[in-house]
Formats: C-alpha cells, structure tokens, sequence
C-alpha cells in the first residue's frame, strides 16, 4: 500500500474543514440553516465562501494571517472544476458528482502524477468507500461502517479509527445539527465535505486510533490511544469550539457560522 501520510487525507495536510446534515427518513428537507464560514486553529484558519444552492465556491486557507492556500468551485451540471492555488502555483481538477450532488469522482495531483479518488454510498446516501487510484493503476482502499446512522470505523487497511458517542464530558449523544463530517479526525473540511453523503447523526467525542500493519514507528504512541473531546454550542446547537486531549495532545478549534 502507498503511504500518503498516514490517513488524515490530503487536504489535511494543508488545513481541513465542513457542511451538510441529513436524516433517515427525509432526504428532501434542507437540514442545514447556517453554513460554517470560518475555523480557527492555533495561528491557522480556513475560510469558506457558498452559493443560492449553499455548496462552497472559495476555500481560504491562512497560516500566521498570511494567505497560504486557495480554491475556487465551478459547478455546472454533474460537473465541479476545482481551482486551486498554492503558493502561487495554480493547478486545476475535476470533478463528478451524482443525483445528489454527492461526489463521484475527483482528480487530485500527487507529486506530478495526476491520481482521482472515487467514492461509493449506500442506498441510504452514506459513505461507505474511498479508493484512491493512482496513475499506475493501483489502487488504496479507504472504507467505512456506519451504524444507526453514524459512523463507527474508518479503515485503510493500515490505520483503523473507531469512533465513540459518549465520554466523560458528554455522557449523553449530542445531535448533529450543523451536519459537520468527521472523516478526518481534528480537522473538518468546508469545502468537499458538504459533498460527500449524509454526515453522522451525532457528534462522535471519542476515537481510538490502531494499526493494522506491524512496523509503522511514525505514530506508534497512538495505537490504541483514545482521544476524547469536549464541545461547546451556541444557543441554536451549532459548535463554537471543540478542544481535543489524548495521544496528540490538547488541539483546540473554534467554528464561526452564518
């Protein structure tokens, strides 16, 4: 399997942050009233611009109040072009989507191969596979399970997380009202999250991070680490903060919504 730094994704690496809500019975009510416009972590920040139809249009990413990353999102029909500028290197992608305005396919350049992610959903609009093709031919698998509507384990064949509804700070599930996805632990992603099935029922306050594979030295203190959460609503339900503590150490981020 290739490595592409751990599992956290590659839009992780830059930043990552989120939208959309769902439920089981009803996928034609609009569940989310406010979008998230800004995440604050530390000295980065990511910023998030919508259109009518509340899909995102501009990712801002900051580090240190200096602009570091950029995208722009052109959406016509079942198509998105993706525009993206690092440093000042411009790149542009595409994208598929389905029915649901859910991604189907999206090219990503890794190095100077350009790769494509394709995604797989339930009958009931959920996540359930992530497959990374690369340029060769092969292909890393990223799969998820999801119980009773939320989601339970994530699974790339070498890093496992599982995922927990209650803790010590929250003895009682917390409901997802402002649809946040937790694909990627720590970080949420404003701009393709929105895009990718319906988000969990509640708000998952723990996971416990394993490996599959013997060998892997780089983050061997967080197999089998369980890192807990404490969050913080406004008065609508919506997060305003959420503070990790466990094998990353304390990592906290703070949500403006509109």
């Amino acid at each position: 399997m290739k490595k592409i730094v751990s599992f956290f994704g590659i839009f992780a690496l830059i930043a990552g942050f989120v939208t959309s809500c769902g439920d089981d019975d009803d996928d034609d009510e609009v569940f989310v009233q406010k979008r998230l416009v800004k995440l604050t972590k530390g000295g980065e920040s990511s910023e998030f611009k919508y259109d009518s139809d509340g899909r995102c249009v501009a990712y801002n990413f900051f580090k240190d109040g200096e602009i570091y990353f950029k995208s722009s999102y052109n959406y016509e029909g079942n198509t998105m072009t993706i525009e993206s500028y690092n440093n000042g290197t411009p790149e542009t992608y595409s994208a598929t989507l389905n029915s649901k305005g859910d991604l189907v396919t999206r090219e990503f350049l890794m190095g100077k191969s350009k790769c494509h992610f394709e995604y797989e959903y339930d009958n009931q609009g959920y996540l359930i596979a992530e497959y990374l093709v690369y340029d060769d031919g092969s292909v890393d698998t990223t799969r998820y399970e999801w119980e009773n509507g939320n989601l339970v384990k994530k699974d790339n064949g070498a890093y496992i997380i599982t995922y927990k509804y209650t803790n010590k700070n929250h003895m009682s599930p917390i409901e997802n009202k402002s649809g946040l996805q937790f694909f990627t632990p720590y970080n949420f992603d404003g701009a393709l999250d929105g895009l990718l099935g319906k988000p969990c029922k509640n708000i998952p306050v723990s996971f416990v991070e394993n490996f599959a594979e013997e060998g892997d030295m780089v983050l061997d203190y967080l197999k089998g680490t369980e890192t807990a959460s404490k969050w913080m609503f406004d008065k609508n339900g919506y997060p305003v903060s959420v503070v990790y503590d466990g094998g990353n150490g304390k990592c906290a981020t703070e949500f403006v919504w509109e």
